[in-house]
């Protein structure tokens, strides 16, 4: 709620231990708000969570380190925190379908004004317990906010109620990198004539390193000079090592780990390729683009809105090595339909993925709740709440992705 000469307090919320490329959106926009809102975000103490909350602290962002996982004892201090700072906007966010549940329940009771919630991903669920515990948990939420229209569309197939869904694409607030070609080269231990070909993604299933992978033997093929540099981390990453040691390939695919330099590799970078199975809008792939690198990605919820295939950079099947190899052939052999494309891609993020852009969608949506709903009853303490399943914790969606051969 709103005392005079103060600003309308916002809870921006993640359950995830690992939030990873949903946390660097929150941050995007907790900073583009806070002019506009006392900003306040919310992040469970542990692991990447706690590095979230450290870089939003760092930021002068204001932060609460809070753990609302789990059943009704683990919220009601979130319960009782959003009850004593008055919060007029609840906003979650959910890296999958099944996190966050318990917060929309917290805030549900602390009556919070308007409550909505980001699916950063498609709608993915298979569990009938944990479909019916989304359903549930959307019931508490007055709009419910895809970052692709290819997602929304997802949660309108699963029976999700058309007049909640909203969408407001992902947007960032580009860091672009020193151009150095030959220093950024030489960090990473490759010749100064190197073709480098760069993927800034956590090492899961979901993003498709293996069919890269396999993509590579075609591309040197052709491309002797091209060197594959693999920025990130994750469960996969011990597994990805050495299934390319294994192959041979310890020379020409380099595994650099998480990165603080990603906008000088951008920079000094020919060619950026995410191999996804699924994705809900990939911010490495707008990152790129804002660089002004091409771009090769899979035609995937999301990044087939961002990329414009034969346009503003290559779009190809998932789980597809033969015309990955195509495209970066393609990309690495024609210099001029490269930059062309670049270009292009350039040109559409600063028209469609700014973070100023994203920021005002979402503030729209917030004053659209708080004009139809200015003030909600809490709900009594004693009131009955659904059985809920407990929450996972940290971030799981890759078991719905193809499963990895056995080794």
């Amino acid at each position: 709620m709103k005392l005079p000469g103060d600003r309308l307090t916002v809870c921006l919320l993640t359950s995830s231990a690992e939030p990873s490329g949903m946390g660097e959106h929150m941050l995007t926009l907790a900073r583009e708000l806070e002019e506009r809102y006392r900003v306040v975000l919310v992040a469970p103490p542990v692991q990447g969570g706690r590095a979230l909350l450290d870089r939003a602290a760092a930021l002068g962002l204001e932060v609460l380190p809070l753990d609302a996982r789990g059943e009704r004892p683990d919220w009601l201090p979130l319960r009782d925190w959003l009850r004593r700072h008055r919060v007029a906007v609840f906003h979650g966010h959910a890296g999958v379908g099944w996190e966050g549940h318990s917060a929309l329940w917290a805030a549900r009771e602390a009556g919070v004004p308007a409550i909505l919630r980001t699916e950063h991903l498609p709608d993915v669920i298979t569990l009938p317990r944990e479909r019916e515990s989304h359903r549930r948990a959307v019931a508490a939420v007055d709009r419910l906010i895809c970052v692709s229209e290819a997602a929304r569309q997802s949660f309108l197939a699963a029976g999700f109620p058309a007049d909640k869904l909203r969408v407001v694409h992902n947007g960032i607030a580009p860091h672009l990198g020193a151009a150095d070609r030959p220093g950024v080269r030489a960090r990473l231990g490759l010749p100064p004539d190197a073709q480098l070909v760069l993927t800034v993604a956590r090492f899961s299933k979901q993003k498709g390193h293996r069919f890269l992978l396999e993509a590579v033997p075609a591309v040197l093929g052709r491309c002797p000079r091209a060197h594959f540099v693999w920025a990130g981390t994750g469960p996969l990453l011990g597994r990805l090592r050495a299934r390319v040691a294994r192959l041979g390939l310890a020379r020409r695919v380099h595994l650099v780990g998480q990165r603080d330099d990603i906008p000088d590799l951008m920079a000094a970078a020919d060619v950026f390729v995410l191999p996804s199975l699924f994705e809900g809008l990939p911010l490495a792939v707008l990152e790129a683009m804002a660089a002004g690198l091409p771009v090769i990605g899979t035609d995937v919820c999301g990044t087939g809105e961002a990329v414009q295939d034969g346009f503003s950079g290559w779009l190809v099947p998932p789980a597809d090595p033969a015309a990955l190899a195509r495209a970066l052939l393609e990309a690495l052999t024609r210099p001029d339909l490269a930059a062309q494309r670049a270009a292009a891609g350039r040109a559409r993020f600063g028209h469609e993925f700014s973070a100023g852009r994203m920021a005002a969608e979402t503030a729209r949506l917030y004053e659209e709740v708080l004009a139809e709903r200015p003030r909600r009853e809490p709900l009594p303490a004693s009131l009955p709440l659904p059985e809920r399943p407990p929450e996972r914790g940290a971030w799981a969606g890759e078991r719905h992705a193809q499963p990895e051969p056995a080794e």
